[in-house]
């Protein structure tokens, strides 16, 4: 319903705790950190902690190091042991040292997870004996299954094998045969097909559950000491103070306080305006229904912290001109249901729009008279509520079709006066005095378009004419010219010269053709809610469809319609969805929504 108030808030430390403090920082569920950056100046005397993050280094050796093994590094959740950068740089030294032999082991193996099954069961044998063996020789490898019924029939073998894993393809094997019979026994099995895989000349699992230990412990280390010191660029000193200066939601500053109890910290807060250098952050507020809303303000841009939130307006423009366009009790009633679902099962912001739209889409469906395509069903409801002879609003009805298209246009010149008067409340709110007297979307342009609106209304149906000089000259040309002098009078508002920066015959030329644009952009963007209009009888008209086709395929009528039914839901909800999309952002958000705001993220999600 609105961008949530904040707190401009200063947490403050002594060099013998800041690390601490900063700690409460990055866990604290409500702080929005702004780069020290933007607090250190000339005139505060404050200076950047500037301390290399060497652990960067070390978090990056020690994942090279388990990716070049296969070891994945994972921290704990706390810290159980400290180190000195001495005893780390060694660590790593005699780890690197060590794993070279693992890595290069590791490497010359490209194993697949069938033959690391079978490796695991010969790894009883140790593999560093099997090659220190004198007398005899040790082999591994795959064979098809045929071969291996082949293996059973050889006489006079001169070795022996064991079975270590199989697939409905393979026989993973391991044999054994002495030094002076390796010749002809591999010869024997390259005829067989054996896929052979080299055994390692060491255990790697051996040597990295050795280190595993104190890898995992090293790793936390380090990788909490990266992560504090990335906190750094938030950290400013002043007055021999740590200070880490960002925004908090007014209604939450207590229970930040309550963030740093029992540590000797000071936190003070006051209110944004007194920084004007800095921005305070867009944190949006709304309710259950038109929170998934906010998806599609922040598409096009979150508004500024200053501004207003447009979500509920947005909300509420969209799910009805999206019900116009698909006015259907039935269609409607399962795009409200299954968006309902949907949002709460995957938390998903466009399945909760879908949702909501399905609530309008069956009001318009029920004033429409349509349940499924069926457009006879509820006449005696109508009958009987309205006292109408068939229908209140019957869309297909041909005699009804220029009402309709009308319609649609009526209610885009009432949206078009609604942001105008929403652009003309923010510009007063900024004191934008120009923007607010002379701009197409200020007072000139409601007296102008609004007049239009007006002229049109009493010619053609209250039978009166406005279009006359008296009339004309101070709702028409003297807006017109309102729009071509906005630039200098602008200035001579504000105190500034009125000479156009290209001098009077560039301004004269650029501002004749931006004016015929203004003008031609009054047509264009009321035109354009005729489509409001057009997806209706084109939503009627597709179902009409889908109805013929029943009653011709007789018993497979109840498939048709099933089928029928879900495909316009689909097709149509899309097009229209887009279309009602379009005209949010091109019909109404140019006219009074400026964004440009800065989203309000917690420290923790920066680091």
């Amino acid at each position: 319903m609105s961008i949530t108030k904040m707190k401009l808030v200063s947490v403050s430390a002594s060099e013998s705790n800041y690390e601490e403090m900063l700690k409460r920082c990055e866990t604290s569920t409500y702080l929005h950190a702004e780069n020290a950056t933007s607090i250190v100046n000339e005139e505060n005397g404050g200076r950047l902690l500037s301390i290399e993050n060497i652990y960067s280094d070390y978090v990056n050796t020690l994942k090279n190091i388990g990716h070049s093994i296969g070891f994945e590094m994972k921290s704990k959740p706390t810290i159980e042991k400290t180190y000195t950068n001495e005893e780390i740089e060694e660590f790593l030294k005699n780890v690197e040292e060590q794993f070279k032999v693992v890595s290069d082991s590791v490497e010359s193996n490209t194993l697949t997870s069938d033959d690391e099954i079978a490796l695991e069961a010969l790894r009883v044998l140790d593999f560093a004996a099997m090659h220190d063996c004198h007398y005899i020789s040790f082999g591994m490898g795959r064979l098809p299954h045929d071969s291996v019924k082949k293996l059973n029939l050889i006489q006079d073998a001169k070795f022996i094998t064991a079975k270590l894993h199989s697939t409905s393809q393979y026989q993973w094997i391991v044999y054994v045969t002495s030094k002076s019979h390796v010749r002809e026994t591999k010869k024997m099995f390259d005829g067989l097909y054996l896929e052979e895989i080299k055994i390692p000349t060491i255990d790697s699992k051996k040597i990295i559950a050795q280190y595993e230990a104190e890898l995992i412990d090293v790793y936390t280390y380090c990788e909490e000491r990266y992560k504090l010191y990335a906190l750094h660029q938030y950290v400013a000193i002043m007055n021999d103070q740590y200070v880490v200066t960002g925004f908090v939601p007014a209604k939450d500053l207590g229970k930040f306080e309550d963030e740093f109890k029992g540590l000797d910290v000071s936190v003070d807060a006051k209110d944004p305006s007194e920084a004007p250098n800095l921005t305070p952050p867009t944190l949006l507020k709304n309710n259950w229904f038109f929170r998934p809303f906010e998806m599609f303000v922040t598409m096009y841009s979150l508004p500024a912290y200053a501004d207003m939130d447009p979500t509920v307006f947005v909300g509420i423009t969209y799910c009805f001109l999206f019900g116009i366009m698909f006015g259907d009790l039935g269609q409607g009633f399962l795009l409200l249901i299954g968006g309902l679902f949907l949002e709460k099962k995957l938390h998903n912001k466009l399945a909760g729009i879908v949702g909501r739209v399905g609530i309008t889409s069956m009001l318009f469906g029920f004033l429409f008279g349509s349940v499924f395509g069926n457009e006879e069903i509820l006449i005696p409801v109508h009958q009987g509520l309205f006292n109408v002879r068939e229908k209140l609003i019957n869309v297909m009805d041909g005699d009804f079709t220029m009402t309709l298209l009308i319609s649609a246009v009526v209610i885009g010149a009432v949206l078009i006066l609604t942001t105008m008067v929403m652009n003309m409340c923010m510009h007063i709110k900024h004191k934008k005095w120009g923007e607010l007297l002379f701009s197409q979307n200020g007072v000139a342009g409601f007296v102008f378009y609004g007049f239009i609106l007006v002229a049109i209304a009493g010619k053609f149906v209250f039978g009166f004419d406005l279009l006359k000089p008296m009339w004309l000259i101070p709702f028409v040309g003297i807006p017109v010219v309102l729009f071509f002098l906005k630039e200098p009078l602008t200035h001579l508002m504000e105190g500034k010269s009125i000479k156009p920066h290209g001098g009077w015959g560039n301004f004269c030329l650029e501002t004749f053709f931006e004016v015929f644009e203004i003008l031609l952009s009054f047509v264009t963007n009321s035109m354009s809610y005729l489509r409001v209009g057009g997806f209706v009888l084109s939503h009627a008209g597709m179902m009409m469809v889908v109805m013929t086709l029943v009653e011709m395929t007789g018993n497979a009528g109840i498939v048709v319609f099933i089928i029928g039914n879900l495909f316009v839901m689909a097709l149509e909800g899309l097009i229209v969805g887009i279309q009602t999309l379009r005209l949010e952002y091109y019909e109404m958000f140019s006219r009074y929504f400026e964004g440009g705001g800065k989203k309000f993220t917690l420290i923790s999600s920066n680091n």
